[in-house]
């Protein structure tokens, strides 16, 4: 008997490598608020992240700078950022195979849901999830919020959810909702097996393939 029903996945840096749409959006948005080009590999760092706290916290903006920068932001990954991605080698494969073994799958993304849905329709897996959510455009969604959207909707209880995810935003919002959590090190937040070391995941998968190994 598997012990769980429902497996959410987080979509950036777990599903899929949406980096490139991700750090040209943030190069854009600062770019026209006249802010710093900030190097790549610091705008990497915040992949993942609620996109107003990102341009609080981590770029500095007031509130309404912030809630601009986050528009035009977003007006940038309509037009052309939500297609700069490409899932990640043997995830289709394995969510199929997760599909054939009877597991309930779902998208919980801080990423806005008017953009997730379609990207993951264009990169050829949407129609493999039962329910895919992210944040509306007022950005009033945490993760664990998500993932109680996600298991009330599809009647499942947190001690038969387990979640998917490369970063802390995963693991904390696993923790604050009760839901297993299954550390991904290919993505952007965690690298290793030492970086996890202290947030004890029921497993650590270094390709999406291992999910099929833990999840029989």
């Amino acid at each position: 008997m598997k012990k769980y029903k429902l497996i959410i996945f987080d979509l950036d840096g777990t599903l899929a490598d949406t980096s490139d749409g991700i750090i040209n959006c943030h190069m854009h948005a600062n770019e026209s608020m006249g802010k710093p080009i900030y190097d790549r590999s610091v705008l990497a760092s915040v992949i993942g992240g609620p996109l107003l706290d990102t341009y609080r916290t981590k770029f500095a903006y007031s509130e309404d700078d912030a809630k601009e920068a986050v528009r035009i932001y977003r007006e940038r990954y309509k037009a052309i950022g939500f297609t700069e991605a490409t899932l990640y080698d043997g995830m289709k494969e394995a969510l199929t195979e997760l599909k054939a073994r009877g597991y309930l799958l779902a998208v919980a993304t801080l990423k806005a849901e008017r953009f997730a849905i379609p990207m993951l329709e264009l990169l050829g897996v949407g129609g493999l999830f039962d329910l895919i959510h992210g944040v509306d455009d007022n950005d009033t969604h945490t993760k664990s919020s998500l993932l109680n959207l996600c298991m009330e909707e599809l009647g499942c209880t947190p001690k038969e959810s387990v979640l998917v995810g490369d970063s802390m935003h995963d693991s904390t919002g696993a923790k604050k909702s009760g839901v297993d959590f299954i550390g991904a090190t290919y993505g952007f937040g965690f690298k290793s097996e030492e970086d996890l070391a202290t947030l004890d995941p029921v497993s650590i998968i270094k390709k999406p393939l291992d999910l099929l190994s833990f999840l029989k």
